[in-house]
């Protein structure tokens, strides 16, 4: 009989799996997170009639489904806290700065990139925001979104969120933007259509000819979750990705000390701009 409660993993099982999700999502997890693997994967392998992580690991790497377990397992393991207008400061910063300053110098085709987006807030956020300052009648301005988690983006694209999303939004933005519906919160579907959602891993090579060029990029709150030479990486990704000029957000507890010298560090009071 199956165990219906938490599945124990080995000290060598773990470290086995960390390989794993660390080669295919460059998340590190370190020797204390034993207990969030166990909690996060116990059911799945309950669900798969598993009843050790031996037999989940073998048959991630050997069954004809592994491609599609992997991507399970990675929405499982991704962590996805996220509500509207987060740190708002940077999102503030570069509505009356950044890209004024683009539309000054003759820019007319704007992309803006949220990197590891989640559930759609952030992204949307800067739709919401762009829009109160009018800027989406002064330039074309596109912005993708993407996350590693096949889950949240589905959410993202429903557009419904619940009360827990809303947290330090005023009333006004969510009234204007947001139509009640019992329990939760449907966004308005012309904001919903100024973003394009995907799929994107932020340790596949690959990711930059997909997104291609950008002049703003959002990543916060992810790298923290990387271990150096992957943030190296990502950050490298970015790089090439920003035209001149161009500016990158990373979360207030993220940093680039050690990590990188190609961009020019802007402290602007309410936050941190990397400049390219």
């Amino acid at each position: 009989m199956i165990n219906t409660g938490t599945i124990k993993i080995k000290d060598d099982e773990f470290v086995e799996l960390k390989d794993i999700i660390y080669k295919n999502a460059a998340i590190a997890f370190a020797d204390s997170k034993k207990y969030l693997i166990e909690n996060r994967l116990s059911k799945r392998l309950q669900e798969l009639n598993f009843s050790s992580f031996k037999d989940y690991i073998y048959y991630l790497k050997y069954d004809s489904k592994k491609r599609e377990e992997m991507e399970i397992l990675l929405n499982h393991v991704t962590i996805n806290e996220t509500y509207f207008l987060r740190e708002r400061a940077q999102m503030d910063h570069m509505i009356k700065n950044v890209i004024p300053e683009l539309i000054a110098k003759g820019k007319r085709n704007i992309r803006i990139w949220s990197a590891a987006c989640s559930s759609g807030e952030e992204p949307y956020s800067i739709a919401i925001l762009l829009n109160e300052a009018g800027l989406f009648g002064k330039a074309n301005i596109e912005i993708i979104a993407t996350d590693i988690n096949t889950e949240v983006l589905q959410i993202a694209q429903k557009g419904i969120y619940r009360t827990i999303s809303f947290r330090g939004v005023p009333p006004a933005i969510q009234q204007k933007y947001f139509t009640k519906d019992g329990f939760t919160f449907k966004l308005d579907p012309n904001i919903m259509n100024k973003i394009k959602f995907f799929q994107g891993n932020l340790s596949n090579p690959m990711l930059g000819s997909k997104v291609g060029k950008l002049d703003v990029i959002f990543c916060r709150n992810v790298l923290i979750y990387f271990d150096v030479p992957s943030k190296t990486k990502v950050i490298d990704l970015f790089h090439k990705s920003l035209n001149v000029p161009g500016a990158l957000y990373l979360g207030h507890s993220e940093t680039l000390n050690k990590i990188s010298v190609s961009f020019k560090m802007e402290n602007f009071g309410g936050g941190i701009i990397y400049r390219k």
